[in-house]
């Protein structure tokens, strides 16, 4: 008896034992001894897997996966190999039928009775949003305080990334904590509404008109002021004055100040208020831009743009800090003052800071004097309003939410013996010193009629709200139950309150999506709609939808999932999706080296993200084909981008539609500067990573990893070799050869691109080389690298097709759309379910494809199609 008569006893003992209804083998024995065992035994094991000695375990995810492998290669042809006997259509057929039917059978009964998405909780992302739409608190910061997500299947969101610890829990509670002060009003009356102008010359009041060029320096003022010199003069520069301005603000006193573009460029200039009462804001400014010639202040000759940052100032206790963040990019574009205005939030402690984006750093520029020889051009700050706290309603929506219309009343301890007061761990009463709290005058409190009845109303409003779904009675009693305790062991009734809400934000009720086994039921879908798109809880309509049982109806699904794409909120789907699937969260990972690169900016990188992300916006708001994945006529640029891109005629920092100049070598997703950073490692490019990228993330085809044993291929950045020659003697090992066949094509289409997305024809070096042009380089930037080696952007794919650089490999790309179909629709179905597309669900992807493309072949048609779904309907 031979080693496969051995196998198939063994699966048919497995089989018996299980009292599973699979086929006999999972693929016939004379198939396999004919075509594979002769290379797939114990003894040469080629792939790593033997076909002799390899059971079938439905219980087994390693062994199912090898399993799923071996039909993929049968199926593609690349199995059996073309030297070895190949079976003929019959036989082919009928082993991938008989293996497809195992394997769907031993799916179909591990997930019985359970549904295939496991219980999942809130990623940080979610669990921040939905904080922030349930209390209507839009700028709350509670990211940062919280652990990491894991990553399973290419995103955050998987049910088998997502466990929940004694560490997550306390920084649940303590996050519940922080929500519940920000969110309970300490007054009867709101916070006074205060509106400043402010200077960035003296730290705070309105004293002139300040000059920033490219290194933040501040040169002269636009109009006669005792503070500043006359028109025509230029400032004397105080080379020391930022290392006197504490947190960044200019001291009263100090007229000029210099803080160094290259080492944050990203210094703000921070503005002089700091935020008392969190709440919403409005910010307005007023800017322009000049250029230096001879001591005359002359119109711009191009548009200039200001840096508006909001930046953590301290720490707040429990709440910690969180990342500044950038509220937007604003034009400067002639000696004429333009005004601009925003509303955002801001939390305790935060300050708005500014910084020039698009001009050269001083300390770059290399003449002598460097910043007092400077004549480039600069930004004009005339001033800087700040209004606010902004309230629609008093007491806070927050408020309202947990206590509704009970009074606030002030707590005498006389009035109440035994009852111990609410604790006041946040003070938020600003008084006549600057940014210093009143002292506090008087306790307020919310007072209720009756206690426990009035619990009661205030939990049965609040929890199907917090938990998404209807609460059944003995739940909301529980909770009520506990306050009662509470009361009874002396706390007063806000506390008591607090303590019932803390438990509710704190529960796997708040914390997990909850779903039924089988058909979801609607308030699961909304759910499910809801935190695809919006990643965040379902508001007011589909909550009334699920409600009356009507959500799940094909057109009224239709009707919302437009309506929630149309909504402001539907830009966190765009930034999580493109985040993940893209790998747009490692944007910054690794920086652009200075000396070959001298010419990247934080500007530069924000603009890449904000192409990437409007480029998806467009091909979902115009429903345009799958083939945009990878080739356009159009790119999404600001003028930034566009200068980078080698683009004329595009003025402004607002990102907008630009058709595509003849021969451009642009368009799709892997053209673009931010997937070029991100496939690169801050220093050098190679096709392997970039490969890998189309492969998986594009192409869903994922690469097999490399062995253990071989070492990376790391390109000189002396010049001597290209990576194409390093990458060949790698590529002569019949280990790698056959992997690299299939990656490095398409990541040497890529190589005509450098770590930031500029278009080269030639490496750039620190060592061997010629002068480089300066091309799109600002000429106020110093330019230390070299012009090496020739780049080769040509290539062959495995199936003997040739192309000489981005354009070929992109009509190629582009001519198969049923995969790039197939492999978007498996991202949305990951993204939106929370769990992996398993070997059973490929039927059901390919029905959407095929009845994408019917229907036109769109993204957007992509999307309803998969919502439409059983596949997405379904736990």
């Amino acid at each position: 008896m031979n080693s496969l008569s051995h196998f198939r006893i063994a699966f048919a003992l497995t089989l018996a034992i299980g009292g599973s209804a699979y086929a006999a083998e999972p693929v016939p024995a004379a198939f396999l001894e004919t075509h594979c065992v002769e290379c797939h035994n114990p003894t040469l094991k080629q792939g790593d897997i033997d076909l002799e000695s390899m059971k079938f375990d439905p219980a087994d995810a390693e062994t199912i996966a090898r399993w799923v492998k071996v039909h993929d290669r049968i199926q593609s042809g690349e199995m059996p190999p073309k030297k070895k006997k190949r079976p003929d259509a019959d036989d082919k057929a009928t082993a991938l039928k008989t293996l497809a039917g195992t394997l769907i059978a031993a799916e179909k009964q591990r997930f019985a009775g359970e549904g295939r998405t496991g219980v999942r909780r809130l990623t940080r992302f979610e669990y921040e949003n939905t904080v922030r739409d349930l209390f209507d608190m839009p700028g709350i910061a509670l990211q940062a305080n919280l652990p990491a997500d894991g990553s399973a299947h290419g995103f955050d969101k998987n049910y088998d990334a997502l466990d929940l610890s004694h560490v997550n829990m306390a920084k649940y509670v303590e996050a519940a904590d922080r929500i519940l002060d920000l969110a309970i009003a300490t007054r009867p009356e709101a916070p006074k509404m205060q509106k400043r102008r402010i200077a960035l010359s003296n730290g705070g009041g309105f004293v002139g008109h300040v000059v920033l060029n490219g290194d933040g320096v501040m040169l002269k003022d636009k109009k006669a002021d005792p503070e500043f010199p006359p028109a025509g003069e230029q400032a004397h520069i105080d080379q020391g004055a930022h290392e006197r301005m504490g947190f960044g603000k200019y001291r009263p006193g100090t007229s000029v100040g210099l803080f160094r573009h290259e080492e944050e460029a990203l210094s703000p200039y921070f503005i002089e208020h700091v935020t008392i009462y969190p709440g919403m804001y409005r910010v307005r400014t007023s800017l322009w831009s000049f250029q230096w010639d001879k001591g005359q202040v002359l119109p711009s000759r191009g548009t200039e743009a200001a840096r508006l940052s909001v930046v953590q100032l301290t720490g707040e206790g429990r709440g910690g800090q969180h990342p500044s963040y950038v509220l937007g990019y604003y034009d400067a574009p002639s000696i004429e003052s333009k005004e601009h205005e925003l509303v955002t939030w801001m939390n305790i402690n935060e300050i708005i800071g500014f910084n020039v984006a698009s001009l050269a750093p001083v300390a770059n520029y290399n003449r002598k004097g460097r910043a007092m020889a400077f004549t480039g051009p600069g930004i004009a700050v005339d001033w800087l309003d700040i209004e606010g706290p902004l309230h629609e309603v008093w007491p806070p929506k927050s408020h309202q939410l947990l206590f509704g219309d009970l009074p606030l009343n002030e707590f005498e301890v006389s009035d109440h013996p035994g009852v111990k007061a609410p604790k006041r761990k946040i003070t938020r009463q600003i008084g006549g010193g600057k940014n210093r709290p009143d002292p506090v005058t008087g306790l307020y409190t919310v007072t209720p009629k009756d206690p426990l009845k009035d619990a009661d109303r205030l939990l049965a409003a609040f929890l199907p709200k917090a938990f998404r779904r209807p609460v059944e009675n003995d739940v909301r009693q529980a909770y009520v139950n506990k306050v009662g305790e509470r009361l009874k062991a002396g706390d007063c009734f806000e506390t008591a309150m607090r303590w019932a809400y803390r438990a509710a934000l704190c529960s796997p009720d708040f914390l997990y999506l909850v779903e039924p086994a089988g058909k979801l039921d609607d308030h699961a879908l909304a759910c499910r709609l809801s935190y695809m798109f919006w990643n965040s809880q379902p508001d007011e309509k589909l909550v009334a939808l699920a409600n009356s049982n009507r959500l799940h109806e094909k057109e009224i699904l239709k009707h919302e999932v437009e309506r929630m794409l149309k909504d402001a909120k539907s830009n966190r789907f765009v930034d999580d999706f493109l985040g993940q699937w893209l790998k747009l969260r490692n944007i910054a990972t690794n920086d652009p080296d200075k000396k070959l690169y001298p010419e990247f900016s934080p500007y530069l990188q924000d603009s890449m993200l904000a192409e990437t992300r409007a480029y998806f916006r467009e091909l979902l708001d115009k429903n345009l084909d799958a083939t945009y994945l990878v080739k356009s006529d159009f790119v999404m640029v600001n003028e930034k981008l566009a200068k980078h891109y080698g683009m004329t005629g595009v003025t402004g920092a607002q990102i907008r539609r630009v058709e595509l100049p003849k021969d451009c070598p642009r368009g799709g997703f892997l053209t673009q500067a931010a997937i070029l950073k991100v496939t690169a490692n801050g220093t050098t490019t190679s096709p392997v990573p970039r490969g890998a990228f189309v492969m998986e993330r594009i192409l869903g085809q994922k690469p097999e990893p490399p062995p253990p044993n071989i070492a990376a291929v790391e390109p000189d950045v002396r010049g001597s070799n290209t990576i194409r020659e390093l990458l060949d003697k790698h590529r002569n090992s019949a280990t790698c050869a056959s992997c690299h066949a299939k990656i490095d094509p398409p990541g040497f289409a890529m190589e005509s691109f450098d770590v930031i997305g500029g278009y080269r024809t030639r490496y750039r070096s620190l060592g061997e080389g010629d002068k480089p042009e300066r091309g799109v380089i600002d000429p106020f930037i110093g330019i230390n690298f070299k012009l090496g080696p020739k780049v080769d952007a040509s290539g062959v794919l495995p199936d003997g097709r040739k192309f000489s650089g981005i354009g070929g490999m992109q009509a190629m790309l582009a001519a198969d759309s049923d995969v790039l179909l197939k492999n978007l629709a498996n991202q949305f179905a990951v993204y939106g379910t929370g769990r992996p597309v398993t070997f059973g669900d490929r039927a059901a992807i390919s029905s959407i494809v095929a009845s994408t493309k019917k229907n036109g072949g769109g993204v957007r048609t992509l999307l309803h199609e998969l919502l439409q779904s059983e596949l997405f309907q379904t736990k």
